[in-house]
């Protein structure tokens, strides 16, 4: 047992001296470390072939928290500059200015070489060319600095150096900005620097002119239109567009030199915009005020506040930070009070939900993106660059649908109120038993034909009376007799063209009322036919029964062209048809009254 115990000791020996290595080993590790200064500057060296160079991993940073450092005192404080320990060329909302060196030579070639910044909403970049310790030149870029007074007359921030090869130069970069401190810094050959810009422009282009066109399209129907939705839709875009013409430069560039004053807040004011149009968009599209009540409220506290706050940063209420902060605040919410009731909506099958839906889905997707960047959360590239840009341009054709989806409705609307018109009109100039043209039918008829008459192609009005209706219908009861009148009317228009009007005045008393007669015979050929045509029986409920005409007309212009007086001469001529044994054809007017 003593044994046992003496060498259980000595592995313990054994492992306390190994361990008393390791722990000198890491303390001599860890003074190693202490003691050893801040890593030289990494020498970034450019060959032409190149082409385009990052810069940030060589780049170095020193916070200048108040803003007092010269760029001597910089230069004598290179040693206290640091690697950045954030994501690539994103060094999130910084108040305090921020000193960037970066250490460089030109290996081969002419040593022509742009210096850019491609983040246009900096406000204040001033890089300082050092050579052997001496400054050489100073550059002074931002949008806060007018476009024309630019180094370089380009949409991004950037200057052309002259980098002789074989000499390295220090370059000091002063950065102060009110937006995001991104510093996507690279380092490109002349050539290469104006073909990627081209191609930018032209990206930037044809988004714009897809903006442009959307807006020309809902303006356009909200002028035809008058539906609100349409001007709701082109506040959001007009706010969006805005927002990216700003972000990217494109507005400094083409449209308006300095940034300044409100222009400098013409992003986050776009986004207001934005936020008070697609509210009240949402609001109007998912018909929430009747669907959901609480989310049509809240909708329309968002549209109210981003209009307030507008308001309030156009008057110099808000600077650009806090007109920033509340377009950031509100940006999420409408899409919190709107997606649940599109998803129950998109559910129940309204395919406006269901489009809304898609928007929101790759909206949400960029600014989520955006919102990262600006949080100094994502390396800055040209996807999260452009993310959003892209997410919003699916949003808008998404809702565009939308708007397409409203026009059909209102087309389908504008039908329905026409067929229900008409339906309307038809039952007020249609006689509800037979079918037929009523007096107020006849009327408008006449109202249009009576003036195209003329001597060689008149206007013949016939006055029809039944002969013995009267006996059918109390022999056979009243349900008989309407049978009958449905039956007469039939027939009678079964003996005239499509073009000529068969219309029912009440009773049994018919009007026909026939164009392109040539005269007094043709009118008698026509009234003989009709007479005829009442020789065959009619069969009523199964039971054989006869019925006759007695006919009166008059012919325009010849005896007027009154519709009136029309039909008072065609009565007179029909009524002394009757006084004459009836079944008799006569005309009423100024010429010899004839009966057949």
């Amino acid at each position: 047992m003593t044994l046992f115990r003496h060498l259980r000791y000595l592995c313990y020996l054994r492992y306390l001296r190994h361990l008393r290595g390791l722990l000198a080993v890491l303390l001599l590790a860890w003074l190693s470390l202490a003691l050893v200064p801040a890593r030289a500057a990494t020498l970034l060296q450019l060959q032409d072939r190149q082409v385009t160079v990052d810069a940030w991993p060589a780049v170095q940073m020193l916070v200048d928290a108040d803003g007092s450092l010269t760029p001597d005192a910089a230069q004598r404080r290179l040693a206290e500059f640091h690697p950045p320990d954030t994501p690539t060329a994103n060094l999130g909302p910084r108040r305090e200015v921020v000193w960037l060196a970066l250490a460089v030579q030109a290996m081969d070639g002419d040593g022509r070489w742009v210096f850019s910044i491609d983040y246009p909403s900096i406000n204040h970049a001033d890089l300082y060319v050092l050579r052997n310790g001496r400054p050489v030149a100073l550059h002074r870029m931002g949008n806060a600095i007018p476009y024309d007074q630019r180094p370089m007359q380009t949409r991004v921030h950037a200057v052309e150096l002259n980098l002789p090869p074989g000499m390295p130069h220090q370059l000091l970069l002063r950065v102060a900005t009110q937006s995001a401190m991104l510093v996507p810094i690279s380092l490109v050959k002349p050539a290469r620097f104006h073909a990627t810009e081209a191609n930018e422009q032209l990206l930037q282009g044809m988004l714009v002119g897809v903006a442009l066109a959307l807006l020309a399209y809902s303006l356009a129907h909200w002028a035809t239109l008058r539906d609100p939705m349409f001007l709701e839709y082109a506040l959001l875009l007009s706010g969006v567009t805005t927002f990216f013409v700003t972000y990217f430069g494109i507005g400094q560039q083409h449209l308006w030199n300095e940034q300044t004053g409100l222009l400098a807040k013409a992003a986050p004011l776009g986004v207001l915009v934005a936020l008070a149009g697609g509210a009240l968009f949402v609001a109007r599209a998912l018909r929430t005020q009747a669907m959901a009540p609480w989310a049509h409220r809240g909708l329309l506290v968002i549209a109210g506040t981003a209009t307030l706050g507008f308001i309030a940063s156009m008057a110099g209420a808000l600077d650009y930070r806090q007109t920033q902060i509340l377009a950031t605040a509100l940006g999420p919410m409408p899409l919190l009070l709107a997606i649940p009731v599109a998803f129950r909506q998109a559910r129940q099958g309204d395919r406006v939900a269901s489009y809304m839906l898609l928007g929101w889905l790759a909206y949400m997707g960029g600014a989520l993106t955006i919102a990262a960047l600006l949080r100094g959360l994502l390396p800055v590239n040209f996807w999260t660059q452009h993310g959003f840009q892209f997410a919003s341009l699916v949003e808008m054709l998404a809702w565009m649908r939308v708007l397409s989806l409203r026009i059909e409705g209102i087309r389908r609307d504008a039908e329905r109120g026409e067929l229900e018109r008409a339906a309307l009109v038809s039952l007020a100039h249609t006689d509800p038993l037979t079918g037929l043209p009523n007096r107020r039918g006849l009327q408008q008829s006449l109202a249009q034909m009576l003036p195209l008459c003329r001597g060689e192609s008149a206007v013949a009005v016939y006055l029809l009376d039944l002969d013995g209706f009267k006996l059918v219908n109390d022999r056979l009861g009243h349900d008989s007799g309407d049978d009958l009148l449905v039956q007469v009317g039939q027939r009678l228009k079964r003996q005239l063209r499509h073009s000529d009007v068969v219309a029912r005045l009440g009773g049994d008393e018919f009007v026909i009322m026939t164009t392109g007669i040539t005269g007094e015979d043709e009118a008698l050929v026509l009234g003989r036919k009709l007479l005829a045509a009442f020789d065959q029986p009619f069969e009523v409920h199964g039971q054989h029964c006869r019925v006759g005409l007695t006919i009166g007309f008059a012919l325009a212009p010849h005896d007027g062209r009154e519709a009136e007086s029309l039909l008072k001469r065609a009565d007179a001529a029909m009524y002394a048809g009757k006084q004459s044994g009836r079944h008799t054809v006569r005309r009423g007017g100024a010429s010899v009254s004839l009966a057949y």
